[in-house]
C-alpha cells in the first residue's frame, strides 16, 4: 500500500474535501432545513439574506480565479472559511430578535468569503487529479461535503425528533459554529503549495511561472471570449437550483422533525450521488472521455427530468396557502410522495453540477488556467442560486418557481451534451506547455523536465 503523504494530490483533494464539509456542508444542513432552521415565518428574510449573498458571491466568481493563482488554495482558503460561522451566527441573531441587517450583512460577506473557499476547492479538484480521475476528484469533495451535512443533520434531527417549537434549538447553532471555526485551522495545517504537490509516480503537477495581478485579470477577460464557456453559462446557472427549491417547500410544508428528516435524506443522497456520477465520468469500461459524458448527461437528464415532473404532480395535489401553512407531518399522507422526491433531487443536487464541472474542466489541464475556470464555474453557478431565492423572495406561486427551474436545467442538459459532443477531447497532455504529464501519459524517448518547477 502506498505511503499517504501531505503533498499526495489525493490527499489534498480529500482535506479541501473537509474544508468544504465543515463549511459549506453544515450550511446546506442548515438550508436544508428550511428557514435557517427558524420557523416558517423566517422563509421570507433567509431567501433575502441568501439572494444577497448569491448575487455578492457572482460578482466576486469573476476574480477569485486570480486570487488562487496569485496567493495559492491554503491563504484563498483562510479566508473562505470565516464567512460560514458569522452567517450562521447571524441566524441565531435573528431568530432572537428579529432583526433583519445582520442576516443580510453576513449573506454579503458570506458570498465573498464562500466564493473564495469553493474556487480553492475546486481549483485542487481541477488541477491536482489526472484526466482520468477528474470525476472521482470533483465528486470526491461533494461526497464529503454531503457526508458532512448529513451529520450536521443527523444532529439536528436527534435534536428536533420530538420537537413541539417550530425552530431548532441553540445548542444546534452552537455546534454548527464551532464545527465551521475548525475548518480555518485544517486549512492552516494541512494546505501546501500546488508546486510541492507530487503525484505516486513523482511528478510534480506543472511548471508555475509567477505572473502579476494585471496579467492575471487579463487572463480572466480571456474567458469571456471562449464560446465554449458563453455556451456553458446556463448549465452553470442551472447547477444548484434544487437546493433552493426543495428547501424552499420543505420549509412551507413540513414541521420542524419532519423538515428535519427531509435534510437528512437529502443530504445522504448527495452522498450516494456523488460516488455515482464519479464512477460514471471516471468509468474505464467507457471507451473515450466523450462517451463518458455523454452517458453521463443522458443519466443526469432522466433523474432531473423525473424529478421535476413529479415535484409538479405532487404540487397540484397540494396547493400551498401562504396563510396557513400545512404543516405536515412524516406520518401524515402527503409527506411520502414528497420524501420520494427530496431524495431524487438530493441526487439532482449533486449529479447534474459535478457533470457539469467535469466538462468544463476537460477543456485544460493546465492549472492557472484551470484556477480561473473554477472561480469562473461557482460565480456563474451563484447567478442562478441568487436568481432561484429572488424567485423565492418574491413569494411567485410554488409551481411558477417550478417551470422556472425545470426550463433552466432542461435547456443546460442540451447545451451540456452539445459542448461534449464538440469540445470533449481523448486527452489535453502534451498540448500544454505548462502541464507536466504523469509518467504514463508521457512519451517514452523524451520524459519530462521537472527540475524547473517554480516555487
Amino acid at each position: 500500500m502506498p505511503t499517504l503523504r501531505l503533498n499526495d494530490p489525493l490527499v489534498q483533494n480529500v482535506l479541501a474535501g473537509i474544508i468544504i464539509g465543515l463549511g459549506p456542508g453544515m450550511y446546506l444542513a442548515i438550508t436544508a432545513l428550511g428557514a435557517g432552521g427558524g420557523p416558517a415565518n423566517e422563509t421570507q428574510m433567509v431567501n433575502l439574506a441568501n439572494s444577497v449573498l448569491y448575487a455578492v458571491w457572482f460578482l466576486v466568481g469573476w476574480f477569485s480565479g486570480s486570487v488562487v493563482t496569485t496567493f495559492g488554495p491554503k491563504a484563498t482558503f483562510l479566508i473562505g472559511t470565516l464567512g460560514y460561522p458569522i452567517y450562521v451566527g447571524s441566524l441565531w441573531y435573528f431568530t432572537n430578535t428579529a432583526k433583519e441587517w445582520f442576516p443580510i450583512a453576513a449573506g454579503a460577506f458570506l458570498g465573498l468569503s464562500a466564493n473564495l473557499l469553493w474556487t480553492a476547492g475546486a481549483y485542487i479538484s481541477f488541477s491536482y487529479s489526472t484526466e482520468g480521475s477528474r470525476g472521482s476528484f470533483i465528486s470526491m469533495q461533494w461526497g464529503l461535503l454531503s457526508l458532512f451535512g448529513s451529520l450536521g443533520s443527523v444532529v439536528a434531527f436527534g435534536l428536533n425528533f420530538n420537537a413541539s417549537k417550530l425552530q431548532v434549538p441553540i445548542a444546534v447553532y452552537i455546534v454548527f459554529i464551532l464545527l465551521m471555526v475548525s475548518a480555518f485551522f485544517v486549512a492552516l495545517f494541512f494546505i501546501v503549495k500546488p508546486s510541492k504537490v507530487r503525484r505516486r509516480d513523482g511528478t510534480p503537477l506543472a511548471h508555475y511561472p509567477h505572473q502579476g495581478i494585471w496579467q492575471e485579470l487579463k487572463n480572466q477577460r480571456r474567458l469571456l471570449q471562449d464560446w465554449r464557456l458563453l455556451v456553458m453559462f446556463i448549465p452553470m446557472l442551472a447547477s444548484e437550483v434544487a437546493l433552493i427549491v426543495l428547501s424552499s417547500l420543505n420549509s412551507l410544508y413540513f414541521n420542524i422533525r419532519t423538515r428535519s428528516l427531509n435534510s437528512l435524506m437529502f443530504n445522504v443522497m448527495q452522498v450516494v450521488g456523488a460516488i455515482f456520477i464519479g464512477f460514471m465520468l471516471d468509468n474505464s469500461r467507457i471507451s473515450s472521455r466523450r462517451a463518458r459524458g455523454f452517458v453521463s448527461v443522458a443519466v443526469v437528464a432522466t433523474i432531473v427530468i423525473a424529478g421535476w415532473i413529479g415535484l409538479t404532480v405532487w404540487l397540484y395535489k397540494n396547493p400551498m396557502d401562504l396563510l396557513n401553512p400545512p404543516l405536515f407531518d412524516w406520518t401524515d399522507g402527503p409527506f411520502g410522495g414528497f420524501f420520494v422526491l427530496n431524495l431524487i433531487f438530493g441526487m439532482n443536487m449533486v449529479i447534474y453540477q459535478v457533470t457539469v464541472q467535469w466538462i468544463i474542466s476537460s477543456f485544460t489541464n493546465d492549472p492557472e488556467e484551470l484556477a480561473r475556470l473554477a472561480g469562473l464555474v461557482k460565480g456563474v453557478l451563484a447567478g442562478g442560486v441568487a436568481a432561484a431565492f429572488g424567485t423565492e423572495a418574491a413569494g411567485l406561486p410554488q409551481l411558477q418557481v417550478v417551470a422556472y427551474n425545470f426550463t433552466v436545467q432542461a435547456v443546460g442538459l442540451v447545451l451540456m451534451a452539445a459542448v461534449t459532443w464538440k469540445c470533449v477531447t481523448p486527452t489535453n497532455y502534451s498540448k500544454e506547455e505548462n502541464v507536466i504529464p504523469p509518467k504514463a501519459m508521457q512519451p517514452e524517448e523524451k520524459g519530462v523536465e521537472t527540475a524547473g518547477v517554480h516555487q
